[in-house]
């Protein structure tokens, strides 16, 4: 009977855990939604044309490449970009607010050439150019 309160307790902290992270993820979802413009490469090489675009159906566009692209946030720290029919790139995301994200590549995928490596890409900054 005494170890009533403690189950009791534990539940909610559990109910409470599980909400916070379901917020979090959410606000993740819609915080990457919008244009960002790159402002530094990690070999210092910056290409003015270098932008992102998420969009909240799940549509992403990578200027200067070509191509049907998509996104998928997996986790609160690692996003894919898929190019349809290409391939893909595996980024962990090292930090994502509501003015920058950061990123570096780690794993990229090549369909023909059956290119699938674990890299350690440059880390590239991005400032947000609009939240559309």
């Amino acid at each position: 009977m005494k170890q009533m309160p403690f189950y009791l307790i534990m539940l909610v902290l559990s109910l409470i855990y599980s909400c916070e992270n379901k917020k979090q993820s959410v606000s993740i979802d819609n915080l990457i939604v919008g244009k960002w413009k790159i402002v530094e490469y990690g070999s210092g090489y910056v290409n003015a044309l270098d932008t992102l675009g998420f969009y909240k159906n799940g549509k992403a566009d990578c200027p200067p490449e070509t191509g049907e692209f998509t996104y998928r946030l997996i986790k609160p720290d690692s996003l894919i970009i898929y190019n349809k029919g290409f391939g893909e790139q595996h980024y962990k995301i090292l930090k994502l607010s509501n003015d920058s994200l950061i990123k570096q590549l780690r794993r990229q995928r090549i369909y023909a050439d059956s290119i699938d490596e674990l890299v350690s890409g440059e880390i590239e900054k991005y400032i947000r150019v609009t939240n559309e």
